[in-house]
């Protein structure tokens, strides 16, 4: 199974989708009736005190039978005396932008780049079992 683009047209690492597709694997549910999900991958140790590895949420929904992206967002604590958890790197393919916290809305071309970038040090982290997963599943 594959996980298609519309939108914008980024680099995907086989082994990202595939580690996507693999948290999908869930035998009690019929994704024949699934119409989108949501899945959260969260450090419990994450705080604006202490670090650690950022809590990131990934959207897909199907279209015609297929997955495709709508986003993925890396969020992070901001703000020195009253930090918040905000969005640091969000990518949208069903409105077509990019953005990171320190450079506003990115093009594709250097969007890319640091997606992919991205997609390396998450599956690393993936692979730590640094997070903990959580999905929301969107019946039709």
């Amino acid at each position: 199974m594959t996980i298609h683009q519309s939108g914008l047209r980024l680099p995907i690492a086989q082994a990202f989708s595939q580690l996507l597709l693999n948290e999908l694997n869930n035998p009690t549910v019929d994704l024949s009736n699934i119409q989108a999900v949501t899945l959260n991958f969260r450090d419990p140790l994450y705080s604006a005190e202490t670090g650690g590895f950022h809590p990131v949420e990934i959207r897909l929904y199907r279209q015609d039978g297929q997955w495709q992206f709508d986003y993925v967002t890396d969020f992070s604590f901001m703000g020195n005396y009253y930090p918040e958890l905000e969005k640091e790197f969000d990518i949208c393919w069903s409105q077509g932008y990019i953005y990171h916290f320190m450079m506003g809305d990115i093009d594709e071309e250097e969007g890319g780049a640091v997606f992919e970038l991205w997609q390396r040090n998450f599956i690393q982290y993936h692979k730590m079992k640094c997070y903990e997963v959580s999905i929301q599943w969107e019946i039709r």
